[in-house]
């Protein structure tokens, strides 16, 4: 029982404070998200299905073996083409 004390007060101390906003999906540490979950129908599509859309600033299409930085960017909405030309995912980041 004595050591439950520190314990908590240790744990207490790694608390950051902050963190994801999980009552709201547009939000990550209470900024605005990119909208990935507007571009969803993209999922499983050919890379020609991004013609005529409109995409946000900033997006990133990423092929295979394109060279990125390692940023992480909550509001830059990133698309994802894998090998066979398909779009295989639209994340955040």
């Amino acid at each position: 029982m004595r050591f439950l004390v520190p314990l908590l007060v240790v744990l207490a101390a790694c608390d950051s404070g902050g963190g994801e906003n999980f009552d709201d999906p547009a939000t990550f540490d209470g900024q605005p998200r990119c909208g990935a979950e507007n571009y969803y129908d993209l999922l499983g599509k050919r890379e020609a299905a991004l013609q005529g859309r409109t995409l946000p600033k900033g997006v990133r299409v990423l092929h295979p073996e394109d060279v990125i930085t390692m940023d992480f960017s909550p509001n830059r909405l990133t698309i994802d083409i894998d090998t066979s030309g398909l779009i295989s995912s639209v994340t955040c980041r």
